[in-house]
């Protein structure tokens, strides 16, 4: 018989019911590559070190460099070649300069980077604690994965003659590569999502610059948000658990002067206004049943901010009846 304390706070109960289905296991280092053939199932994190695993999520992160590789030389850099550079000039010294990149579209792109970093330190995660490892150790393992990505697209980057590396991106990139194993350690941030909305309300982009990046640049019509959930930081409280309070960032649409000059005449870098948002949000892991497969749902589905009411604080507020 469950006792008072699981009868009474589902929330202790659900943690009971994690235990019991080994989703948070005590891991060790010790190697079992037969996992799966013995009755453990393939879909459970191995409840202690699978080699065979690790190194098949070692693969995967190989392929999502071959394909940024292929993807980003096809969009960004085909028929372009320089020698190697940084954003801020030739040589070590100039690795923090700032450059043409720390005016790119308002640095929304930085948050792109940020937010990019923090969905692959996450699923990288994820992945290397199901070949078994610690909680801890699959986190740092997640951001080191997710951040050779971030670096070796940086890498190619520094051959391009319109651009260079970018020291700022790589460590706005590092940072959301981190982010998993920061909001591992703090109260605080386990309570605060980081999501991404977008919405094409001004054709510009597409219509003049036809980039075969698509809509990822298309800063104009994206808004990067940080959810906060009074629930998730003091479960006690009334708060009810599937509702967030929003604040979200983006740029209005005098960005088009950037990218009218984006070729010739780099002197309009920079301008564009900010745009500040406050809006209700949904959390899923809230909402959704407290089951393995339903929350592992919900936390693909919180990387996407919710349409919901919205006031917009810039220079033309407004409040919109629904906004994404």
């Amino acid at each position: 018989m469950p006792d008072a304390e699981t009868r009474h706070d589902p929330d202790v109960a659900y943690s009971k019911f994690q235990n019991d289905i080994n989703l948070t296991p005590d891991l060790t280092e010790k190697d079992t590559s037969k996992i799966g053939k013995n009755g453990t199932s393939i879909l459970k994190n191995a409840s202690t070190f699978n080699k065979a695993r690790f190194y098949g999520v070692a693969s995967i992160t190989l392929a999502a460099l071959a394909g940024s590789y292929i993807y980003m030389n096809n969009a960004w850099w085909a028929g372009q070649k320089s020698s190697f550079h940084f954003d801020g000039g030739t040589g070590l010294k100039n690795v923090f300069t700032f450059g043409r990149d720390v005016k790119y579209a308002k640095n929304l792109d930085k948050m792109g980077h940020f937010y990019g970093g923090r969905i692959g330190g996450d699923l990288f995660a994820e992945a290397v604690r199901w070949s078994g490892k610690s909680e801890k150790s699959s986190y740092i393992w997640g951001a080191v994965f997710s951040s050779s990505i971030q670096f070796f697209i940086e890498i190619k980057d520094g051959f391009s003659p319109d651009w260079g590396f970018s020291v700022y991106d790589f460590m706005a990139g590092t940072l959301g590569s981190f982010y998993p194993y920061f909001q591992s350690k703090s109260r605080f941030l386990k309570a605060v999502d980081y999501k991404f909305s977008y919405w094409r309300r001004d054709d510009y982009y597409f219509e003049s610059i036809k980039r075969k990046s698509g809509f990822q640049d298309d800063y104009m019509n994206q808004t990067y948000w940080f959810t906060f959930n009074p629930k998730r930081f003091k479960p006690k409280s009334n708060w009810p658990k599937w509702l967030g309070i929003s604040v979200g960032v983006g740029v209005d649409n005098k960005l088009n002067d950037y990218y009218t000059g984006i070729i010739t005449d780099y002197s309009v870098l920079g301008k564009g206004g900010y745009e500040f948002f406050i809006a209700p949000d949904i959390d899923f892991t809230g909402l959704l049943p407290k089951t393995p497969f339903w929350q592992r749902a919900a936390k693909l589905m919180n990387y996407i901010k919710f349409p919901a009411p919205a006031i917009r604080l810039s220079n033309n507020s407004r409040f919109f009846a629904v906004y994404f």
